[in-house]
């Protein structure tokens, strides 16, 4: 008989670890999730006639182990995303390129940037850790860019890099630095291997750099057509899948933990944990802990444009870090995810920081407007586009960054709840591209049998 395994969470974590754990002979895995649906953010919100993902939620850039198995859940209709990225700063837009370009600046400020580097490659590496996100960014590109991409920071993130941990970093489009034109940083970045690592250029041709896909399901259901197909895939081979329910008590029965919903009593030997809920797990196991003074949601309004298909710029993603732009993220998801009405209709998505209580939040179902202008104006739809019809939602907490304090406020918990169960498994958030998520589940099996 083998072991009975709990994941809360039925996201893309929770579908991994599930995926990891269905290689101990003769598991028993039950999923729970307090929503109705498997898949979390990944799965499509119907709107207008169309399934919109709430964001870029693709499989980008995951090991090939993955892509066959996704494939193998989607029987095959899957389509390689080759992608076409595009950003925008100050003015300027670069095609083929998706991080900040600040070859716009005026020429001396670009030199300016350019001895800033130089000065720092000596001592690269050397000193104490950064406090904050702020010191790295001025660590990484000097005073001039490093203050420049703070400030594209707090614009899209809604918080100021001196509140914010150094690794969020990894969470942003800020790891890298282009400010000259590509043969001057393609030059440049020969020049140090400091500078190597930090700055950024477009070249013609790359070819396959790594052992890395990108793929997306081609059912015309966008991100929805996996998780339907994945969540059917885990119970024929034998995973109960507890959705729509919320757990309602944990405790110590006889050497396992006895967990209870409202439709299923499970006598468990681990319980893991994916989702980042601490206030929820604290509360079933009797303590009060709360990290979410510690995390910085990044609210948003999300607009889906629905236009004429052949009126949207044949492209994945622009990226906009205009200080004063509306609009961060903005895809052409409605063709990448083969969707496109019997009137020729299509869409596209569009994600923008927009504080809690702003006047554009508070008056969110006339934000289309500006959104739209600035589509056209960034060339993501052709100027002659006409917007056939929209829907605008606030997301309250979307890109989650961790703030000054976390990894310690972190620490505690997972010191308190091994103290208490030591039988849950609380699994870190941190890892945040597919990619990294699916790496990192490789570690569960080892975890549970601690």
């Amino acid at each position: 008989m083998g072991k009975v395994y709990v994941v809360v969470g039925a996201g893309f974590r929770g579908y991994c670890d599930t995926l990891q754990l269905l290689q101990e002979p003769g598991a028993k895995i039950y999923m729970i999730d307090r929503e109705p649906f498997f898949g979390g953010i990944s799965y499509s919100a119907k709107l207008k006639g169309f399934s919109v993902d709430k964001g870029v939620h693709m499989f980008d850039g995951i090991p090939q182990a993955l892509a066959d198995n996704v494939t193998e859940i989607m029987e095959g209709k899957v389509r390689t995303i080759d992608f076409v990225s595009v950003s925008a700063f100050n003015g300027l837009r670069t095609d083929g390129f998706s991080l900040p370009d600040l070859a716009s600046l005026p020429a001396d400020t670009k030199a300016r940037i350019t001895a800033e580097l130089q000065a720092l490659s000596p001592n690269a590496g050397k000193g104490p850790a950064h406090r904050n996100l702020h010191e790295l960014l001025e660590a990484r590109y000097g005073a001039t860019a490093g203050g420049i991409f703070a400030g594209i920071f707090k614009n899209l993130y809604n918080l100021d890099a001196t509140e914010a941990q150094p690794d969020a970093l990894s969470k942003t489009s800020l790891g890298r630095l282009k400010h000259l034109d590509d043969a001057e940083m393609i030059a440049l970045k020969a020049s140090d291997p400091f500078l190597d690592s930090v700055l950024a250029a477009r070249r013609k041709a790359l070819g396959k750099v790594d052992d890395f896909v990108s793929i997306y399901p081609d059912t015309g259901e966008a991100m929805r057509g996996w998780c339907v197909r994945a969540q059917k895939w885990l119970e024929d081979r034998g995973v109960t899948m507890c959705l729509g329910q919320g757990i309602q008590s944990i405790e110590a029965v006889g050497g396992k933990l006895r967990l209870k919903t409202e439709g299923h009593t499970i006598d468990a030997d681990r319980i893991v944990w994916t989702n980042d809920n601490t206030q929820a797990l604290a509360s079933l196991l009797g303590f009060d802990f709360d990290t979410s003074t510690h995390v910085s949601g990044t609210p948003m309004l999300f607009a889906t444009l629905i236009t004429k298909a052949e009126h949207i710029k044949d492209f994945t993603y622009l990226q906009n870090f205009d200080p004063e732009g509306k609009t961060y993220r903005t895809a052409s998801a409605g063709i990448y995810s083969g969707q496109v009405d019997a009137n020729g209709n299509s869409f596209v998505t569009s994600e923008c920081p927009t504080p809690i209580g702003s006047e554009r939040w508070n008056n969110h179902t006339e934000a289309h407007h500006a959104i739209w202008r600035e589509c056209k104006d960034l060339g993501i739809v052709s100027p002659d586009a006409v917007l056939a019809d929209h829907a605008v939602m606030r997301l309250p907490s979307t890109f989650k960054v961790a703030k000054l304090g976390y990894d310690e406020r972190i620490a505690a918990f997972q010191a308190e709840v091994a103290k208490r169960a030591p039988a849950v498994i609380f699994r870190d958030v941190k890892p945040f591209f597919r990619r990294d998520i699916y790496l990192d589940s490789f570690k569960v099996r080892d975890l549970v049998n601690a």
